[in-house]
């Protein structure tokens, strides 16, 4: 049905990595979406020039996989030169919806050995409005695999959409998409909470469409990991836009602010006290484990 040579095993090629939320603002008002639509637009670059946001980075002494979210980063001012600043010494992935046309600029900034993966989202209800056929879309994506990024298009599993996601796939391939990979809904839908809620045909349908070995355990709700050796809070963190450092999504805890000079990490990797995992897709990479091992087959240490 579609490419899978894409694998999410490279994210084990970085030591150190940090999943940065750098801006408040989209323009889609996707459904399914956890952002705040009703916040004044806020964006990393209004306090702090790229030089400066990057050399906070170089200053902890470590080489980051810096994972980029928002809001749509290309619309914010100055994202450009802070990802050309970035990427002198680090790497980088980003999520984006594509929209903004300073995608075809990017080459100019960032050499595609400087990036993991550029995470393409098609968000169908909302694409359709501004994209009807998604060829803007697909012309971002060609432009972006032919200067020689990886760009792996994601696909949510909202419910209205599972009786078309087969077919989207199918038409993205014919016009030359590599990779695409299927995200489980998490949230409310029609009274019903989900993943709980997907059928068993329709967990079979998104399992057989992700690339990520870890979608079968979120569909499964297979995210308790309390006891498990993490590398949260020693080598993979999230951090809010104004630069303060958290263990992770699950645990409260903060590691200091990479902005200000006071980022601490743990000196090792700590067991899980989370009661559920927030950072279900980040999981698979940062629990001590062997590279390469299947989650499921996890036990916890005594």
């Amino acid at each position: 049905m579609h490419d899978t040579s894409f694998k999410m095993e490279i994210f084990h090629n970085y030591e150190n990595k940090i999943f940065w939320t750098i801006s408040n603002f989209c323009n889609f008002r996707c459904p399914y979406c956890y952002i705040d639509k009703t916040q004044t637009p806020e964006y990393i670059t209004q306090n702090y020039t790229p030089e400066y946001i990057a050399d906070c980075f170089n200053q902890t002494g470590k080489t980051w996989l810096i994972m980029l979210a928002g809001g749509e980063p290309f619309i914010m001012p100055q994202f450009l030169p802070l990802m050309k600043e970035l990427t002198k010494n680090h790497h980088i992935q980003i999520s984006t919806n594509l929209c903004s046309d300073e995608v075809f600029k990017f080459p100019e900034y960032v050499s595609p050995e400087k990036v993991m993966v550029i995470s393409a989202s098609l968000h169908v209800v909302e694409r359709e409005k501004v994209d009807p056929k998604f060829e803007k879309f697909i012309e971002k994506c060609l432009f972006l695999q032919e200067k020689g990024f990886r760009v792996v298009v994601n696909y949510v599993a909202w419910p209205p959409l599972l009786t078309r996601i087969e077919k989207d796939f199918e038409y993205l391939k014919d016009k030359g998409i590599k990779n695409m990979t299927v995200f489980t809904f998490l949230g409310e839908y029609n009274g019903k909470s989900y993943p709980e809620s997907y059928i068993e045909n329709e967990i079979e349908l998104i399992s057989k469409l992700s690339t990520y070995k870890r979608e079968i355990d979120i569909l499964r709700c297979n995210t308790k990991y309390k006891g498990i050796r993490c590398e949260a809070g020693h080598k993979y963190f999230t951090a809010e836009l104004d630069g303060t450092i958290y263990k992770c999504r699950s645990i409260n805890i903060k590691h200091g602010n990479i902005l200000d000079g006071s980022f601490k990490p743990d000196k090792k990797n700590r067991k899980c006290t989370a009661e559920n995992c927030i950072d279900t897709y980040m999981a698979e990479f940062i629990l001590d484990h062997k590279k390469g091992g299947v989650f499921s087959f996890l036990k916890k240490e005594g």
